[in-house]
């Protein structure tokens, strides 16, 4: 299972790609749309869902879960200092994953 929290639109045919066979692709975030090619999700069993985040009793579910298997978000961190070095990256499309501002104070 891949887990898509974000709002923008991805390179859907290489995260139905990474699934194993029976594979579910799970959207939460609001993507604005998707556009995937049909044929690796009839052949290895795969499917596309979708669901609203739900009540904070599914949230910790959900969390429990995600601890239980070792996964978690993967961020990459700016102190605050460097804050327009961050909306830079932002500016370009180039962050990877999600970025995370952190105080700098010691």
């Amino acid at each position: 299972m891949i887990l898509v929290a974000v709002n923008v639109n991805l390179n859907w045919d290489g995260y139905i790609n990474a699934l194993r066979p029976k594979g579910k692709l799970h959207i939460v975030g609001a993507a604005p749309s998707i556009s995937a090619t049909v044929f690796p999700l009839i052949i290895g069993q795969k499917s596309i869902g979708g669901s609203p985040l739900g009540s904070p009793a599914t949230m910790e579910t959900m969390l429990e879960f995600a601890a239980r298997h070792g996964n978690g978000p993967i961020t990459e961190t700016f102190p605050m200092s460097k804050v327009n070095d961050a909306m830079e990256k932002l500016r370009t499309g180039k962050p990877r994953f999600r970025l995370v501002l952190e105080n700098d104070l010691d």
